[in-house]
């Protein structure tokens, strides 16, 4: 099965990840966004925070994957942001799309 990158990034709100989804698609670094609720449970500065969040899910090819990552850096709001990213395997079809949007 061909492979694309999966990319993981919390984010403060709902907005922040849908202007993230929006600079992304426009600049063709990724294929896809999706975007949902999460609750977040992490220290920071000392205290102990439970925070909810929105959570941006983006899918790319895997030449990109410096370029996106640069770029979430970049853009994000927080001053320490999580970018995750693996590799997952896709079928050819949504393959074969998500290469054609890019």
């Amino acid at each position: 099965m061909p492979k694309l990158l999966f990319f993981y990034v919390p984010c403060k709100d709902e907005n922040e990840t849908l202007h993230l989804s929006k600079l992304l698609l426009d600049n063709k670094l990724v294929a896809c966004t999706n975007s949902m609720p999460i609750k977040s449970c992490y220290f920071w500065q000392g205290n102990m925070k439970n925070d909810n969040e929105q959570v941006l899910i983006a899918k790319t090819l895997p030449e990109k994957i410096k370029q996106v990552s640069n770029f979430l850096e970049q853009h994000h709001s927080y001053d320490v942001a999580c970018i995750a990213c693996w590799e997952i395997e896709v079928n050819e079809n949504y393959f074969e799309w998500a290469k054609n949007q890019l």
